[in-house]
C-alpha cells in the first residue's frame, strides 16, 4: 500500500511537470490520465492479494479435472489372482533290524508335494485350499473360507479343515518342528490328524484370565475313523478350546490351552446289501491341555531362541456291550536355536493304545533332531527315532534325512 502511494505521487508529479512544460495539455487530460493510473494500480493491488491468498492456501490452484478423462482399472485385476504356492517333501531313512513293513522300510521316498491356494474373496472374507499328491494318490487336505471380524472380535470358518484340538494338530506336516507328528496324535487321530468338515467360530475375548484370551468352538461331522464312526450319518462332533496368553517379558511369553471334544462313534447308515443300520448311541470324549513357553530376545532373535511345548490328553471311547476304552497320551519337546540357520531339539512321546484292555501296552519314543534352514524356503533336517515299550515286540530305530522346500508366498507358515 505504501509503495502504491509513492507510485501515485511520483506519477502525479511527472504529469504536472509535463503539463507545465507543454501548453497544449489541459487540466482535464491530466485528470483522465490520473484516473487511468488509479485503475492500473488497483488491478495490481488485487493481483498481489490473490498471490498472498494462494500462498496461504498452500500453493497454486489445481486445474479442474476434466469429465472426459477415463481411467483404466486393468491393474486392479491382479489383486483378484490367488496366491499359489508349492511345497515339496522328500526324505531318506534307514531302519535298523528287520522290523520293516511294506510301507515302512529303508530307502528314499518322496512323501508328498502340496499346492496351497489363498485368495481374498472380498473385503469381508478369504479362502484357503490345499491339495496333496503322495503315495496314496491325490487328495484335498483342506478347503475352507473365513469371514473375518463378524462382530465383537469373532470370525467364522466353514469347510473342511484341520481342527484346533491342542496346537500341533492344526499344523500341516511340512510346518512341524520335527519330521513326523507326535506319537499320541497319530494313535488317536490317525496319520492325517483330526481333519473334518463343519464350522469353526473363533472369538477373541476381552483379557480376563490372561493378556489375551481366545475361545474356539467347532462343530463338524463325526467322520474320523479312529475316534468316531467314520461316516456322515452320525451325530456331529463338538470341540471347544480356551487359549490363554501371557507376556512374561519383552523376550518371553507363555501360553496355556484347554481343549475338550465330544462326538459319537455308533454307525447309522446302510450295509453292503443296502439294509439300513441304526446302532444305539455311543460316545467318544477327549480332554487335553497344552503348554508353550518361548524365549526370544528382541536384539538377537535371529540367532538365539528357546521354545518348550507340551501336550497331554485323555481319551474315552464307548464300545458295544458296555465296554469303555480309556487311554492317556502326551508329548513334550524343547528346541534351542544355535545360530541364524541351525537349531537342535529333543522330543519325547508317550501313548496308550485306543484299544479295549490294552492300556498296559503303552509306547514311548525319543526323538533328537537337528535342523538347518538354508532360507525361509529350504529346510534340511536330520532326525533319530527310538521307539520302544510293551506295545511292540522289539524296539524300532530309524534315522531320517528330511528335505523340505517351498516355492511361493506360502513358505512354512502354520495355519
Amino acid at each position: 500500500m505504501h509503495l502504491n502511494f509513492i507510485y501515485i505521487v511520483l506519477l502525479s508529479w511527472i504529469l504536472l511537470v509535463t503539463a507545465g512544460a507543454q501548453d497544449s495539455t489541459s487540466v482535464a487530460e491530466i485528470r483522465v490520465r490520473l484516473d487511468s493510473l488509479e485503475r492500473i494500480l488497483k488491478q495490481r493491488e488485487l493481483q498481489d492479494l490473490l498471490e498472498e491468498a494462494k500462498q496461504a492456501a498452500g500453493g497454486e490452484e489445481r486445474p479442474a479435472e476434466r469429465a472426459d478423462i477415463f481411467k483404466s482399472r486393468q491393474n486392479a485385476l491382479q489383486a483378484l489372482n490367488p496366491e499359489i504356492s508349492v511345497v515339496g517333501d522328500f526324505y531318506s531313512q534307514y531302519l535298523s533290524g528287520d522290523g520293516f513293513t511294506d510301507e515302512t522300510r529303508s530307502g528314499i521316498f518322496f512323501r508328498t508335494i502340496a499346492m496351497h491356494v489363498r485368495s481374498d474373496l472380498d473385503p469381508f472374507s478369504y479362502t484357503k485350499i490345499s491339495f496333496e499328491w503322495g503315495g496314496h494318490g491325490a487328495e484335498v487336505t483342506e478347503a475352507y473360507m473365513v469371514w473375518t471380524n463378524l462382530f465383537g472380535g469373532t470370525s467364522l470358518t466353514a469347510g473342511y479343515f484341520r481342527q484346533q484340538f491342542g496346537v500341533i494338530n492344526r499344523w500341516h506336516e511340512h510346518a512341524l518342528d520335527q519330521f513326523d507328528i507326535p506319537l499320541p496324535l497319530k494313535s488317536y487321530f490317525g496319520a492325517e490328524g483330526l481333519t473334518q468338515a463343519g464350522f469353526s467360530l473363533d472369538w477373541m475375548l476381552p483379557p480376563v484370565t490372561a493378556d489375551v484370551n481366545q475361545l474356539t468352538l467347532q462343530v463338524t461331522n463325526s467322520q474320523n475313523e479312529e475316534l468316531f464312526a467314520g461316516e456322515f450319518f452320525s451325530t456331529p462332533s463338538v470341540i471347544g478350546r480356551f487359549k490363554n496368553y501371557w507376556d512374561i517379558s519383552e523376550a518371553a511369553y507363555f501360553e496355556l490351552g484347554l481343549s475338550g471334544l465330544w462326538g459319537t462313534n455308533h454307525f447309522r447308515g446302510f450295509d453292503e446289501s443296502g439294509v439300513k443300520i441304526k446302532e444305539s448311541s455311543r460316545n467318544t470324549f477327549a480332554a487335553g491341555i497344552d503348554l508353550t513357553w518361548l524365549w526370544e530376545p528382541p536384539a538377537t532373535a535371529k540367532y538365539r531362541s528357546f521354545v518348550w511345548r507340551g501336550e497331554a490328553m485323555f481319551m474315552k471311547k464307548e464300545l458295544p456291550d458296555n465296554i469303555d476304552i480309556e487311554a492317556l497320551g502326551g508329548f513334550s519337546y524343547a528346541e534351542y536355536k544355535l545360530g541364524q540357520r541351525s537349531s537342535i531339539g529333543l522330543r519325547t512321546d508317550y501313548t496308550q493304545p485306543l484299544v479295549a484292555g490294552k492300556r498296559s501296552k503303552y509306547l514311548y519314543q525319543l526323538v533328537p533332531y537337528w535342523t538347518w534352514r538354508q532360507s525361509e524356503w529350504v529346510t534340511l533336517r536330520l532326525q533319530y527315532n527310538y521307539l520302544d515299550g510293551p506295545g511292540i515286540a522289539q524296539s524300532d530305530q530309524r534315522v531320517t534325512l528330511h528335505l523340505n522346500w517351498a516355492a511361493g508366498p506360502h513358505l512354512h507358515d502354520r495355519y
